[in-house]
């Protein structure tokens, strides 16, 4: 793990705004204060901005990890993994972590130093991750769906995790037909999951698609479980309309629901 006096790396590192030589300062500011301004400015301006991962990401995470374990604010805690878990969803394969520095200005030490680093603190968030679930009935509902993400990248279900990032809002989830690429629209009207074949925005007189529930061989148990550890409600009702099948409005094919709305990412 690089040091935060090692300005001279941080400079190097890649970021959306030339180089990182600011992250050590809010990092060393963060550990101090515990401000959720400073961490929602390092995390989402810095280190993840719009979607996009750099050089200083991989720098800066075994640090925020470092300042969680030092912490006993278990809000502030929370939040901070919950955070790390959207930030990490792309981060899950060793070739893409070299892809990351294939355009890098540091010497192989310094870029052997910040790789391994990176590892072990993915080892401590699968810990964290598991040690701070039961803390959650602290948060409300859309941060605890937040936190799912970080379960569900801590148990290397990081296309599962996508999709509890793509539907955060928890209203509506597309099913894309694994056989015709078809779209299927499902909305969740009062915790009953609907289906159309077209977006019912704009489509407000059609029929509804019939989920067949209870059908599937489809185990959605490694969902379950953090779902019911953290109590999620918002999610509970869907889990049964998950695990059913659909028959494709365009090719008339079977397949379960969950599979499908996979498909889509």
């Amino acid at each position: 793990m690089i040091r935060l006096d090692e300005l001279h790396i941080w400079k190097k590192l890649s970021s959306p705004y030339g180089n990182s030589e600011v992250i050590p300062s809010l990092i060393d500011k963060l550990s101090k204060t515990l401000d959720k301004k400073i961490a929602d400015e390092l995390i989402w301006e810095h280190i993840y901005h719009q979607g996009s991962v750099y050089e200083n990401t991989l720098a800066t995470v075994p640090h925020l990890l470092k300042i969680i374990e030092k912490s006993d604010n278990i809000e502030f805690n929370l939040d901070i993994i919950a955070s790390l878990g959207v930030v990490l969803i792309d981060l899950d394969n060793i070739l893409y972590l070299e892809q990351i520095f294939k355009e890098h200005n540091l010497d192989e030490k310094e870029k052997n130093s910040i790789q391994i680093a990176f590892i072990d603190a993915i080892e401590k968030f699968k810990s964290l991750v598991n040690d701070y679930a039961r803390n959650t009935e602290v948060l409300d509902e859309e941060s605890k769906r937040f936190y799912l993400i970080a379960f569900l990248v801590s148990i290397k279900r990081h296309k599962e995790a996508e999709i509890f990032k793509t539907f955060n809002i928890n209203d509506e989830y597309i099913f894309v037909c694994p056989n015709c690429e078809e779209e299927t629209f499902l909305w969740n009207e009062e915790n009953v999951l609907n289906a159309y074949s077209r977006d019912p925005t704009t489509n407000k007189n059609q029929e509804k698609l019939r989920i067949v529930l209870n059908e599937s061989n489809v185990s959605l148990k490694w969902l379950e479980k953090p779902i019911g550890i953290m109590n999620i409600n918002s999610l509970k009702p869907l889990i049964k309309y998950f695990k059913g099948d659909i028959n494709c409005h365009s090719c008339s094919k079977k397949h379960n629901v969950f599979t499908g709305i996979m498909n889509s990412i």
